[in-house]
């Protein structure tokens, strides 16, 4: 069933989950394309022109489940709420100190919940993964706040001598807090996923924690995949481009970002960008873009905003919130 208010048309649920916090957290050491010129065949000028990329952030002395937990410390407080309040956790992460446990387990001790919660592997897809599970958990009746946490340690798994990966990671954690509502208007309309295991060898992380990536593969994949979510987005929920407010999708690289807004037809003016600032932070990406539009004040409440993303599975997805 749908409803419409001029020329914007979305599905009715009777119960919707809708953002009420959010929290970011970078660690301090700054590592600029001047400082990889030292070590590397590469230029800060060649990697501005292929990614985007100026600086990314790299855990040093840090540990990432305080970042995590940092993370979500900031988004409970934003949402003014208690720990004990969260009925829920939901943490994207592929790689942190343990193999067990979850990293959301450790976030749950840290930050004083009393709930249960869950790791979802989905990679540069994990935010859109765990948005779907939040999502479903929220609709169905069995959660009223959700913490979700996408946290990211990408550097920890690039080869330091190897220029065509170690630009383009960067470490980073967002959270968000959901909340159950009733509106029919404002929070999460609608989220896709999709995958295609026959394709894992094109971008994998291998057990010895090593990216391995096909980065032409990666690319033309990349630049098909989060336009044909978003597109299913838009067309399940009867909007068009023009309808929407602004487009964050995976901060892969600038140039499949541009790709991406080409074939949507999205204007670059209406696509948030962060790359340039925190590179690729895997399923953290969306998160923090997110986090940051809300700080800066670019995004605004009552605003439409599509998240498209593409990774490692192969996974893709897209969501589309009203904030």
């Amino acid at each position: 069933m749908k409803f419409c208010e001029k020329d914007k048309c979305f599905f009715i649920s009777k119960i919707r989950m809708r953002i009420i916090g959010t929290g970011r957290a970078h660690p301090a050491k700054v590592v600029t394309n001047a400082m990889l010129e030292q070590f590397l065949d590469t230029s800060d000028e060649w990697i501005k022109e292929r990614t985007g990329m100026s600086e990314r952030r790299v855990i040093t002395s840090e540990k990432l489940e305080d970042l995590a937990a940092d993370a979500a410390r900031r988004a409970i407080e934003d949402a003014g709420i208690e720990p004990t309040d969260i009925d829920y956790i939901i943490c994207s992460n592929v790689v942190n100190e343990y193999v067990t446990p979850g990293l959301s387990c450790i976030i749950q001790g840290k930050v004083g919940a009393k709930c249960a919660c869950v790791d979802v592997n989905a990679a540069c897809s994990g935010f859109i993964y765990a948005l779907d599970m939040a999502d479903d958990r929220i609709r169905s009746g069995k959660a009223k706040n959700i913490l979700v946490v996408a946290a990211e340690e990408p550097t920890r798994m690039v080869d330091w001598n190897d220029r065509s990966t170690c630009v383009l990671f960067g470490d980073g954690a967002g959270a968000l807090i959901f909340e159950r509502s009733s509106s029919s208007y404002s929070g999460i309309i609608d989220t896709v996923v999709m995958s295609d295991g026959a394709g894992y060898d094109i971008l994998h992380g291998t057990n010895d924690h090593k990216i391995e990536m096909n980065g032409p593969e990666t690319y033309k994949r990349a630049v098909l995949s989060m336009p044909h979510a978003a597109r299913y987005i838009m067309d399940h929920a009867g909007i068009t481009a023009d309808n929407v407010d602004w487009i964050i999708p995976h901060q892969a690289n600038l140039r499949i970002i541009e790709s991406c807004a080409a074939r949507l037809d999205f204007p670059l003016d209406k696509i948030l960008v962060t790359v340039d600032k925190h590179a690729n932070t895997s399923g953290a990406s969306g998160v923090l873009a997110l986090a940051y539009g809300f700080e800066s004040g670019k995004i605004k409440h009552g605003q439409l905003i599509l998240y498209p993303a593409f990774g490692s599975g192969l996974t893709w997805g897209a969501a589309l919130i009203r904030v």
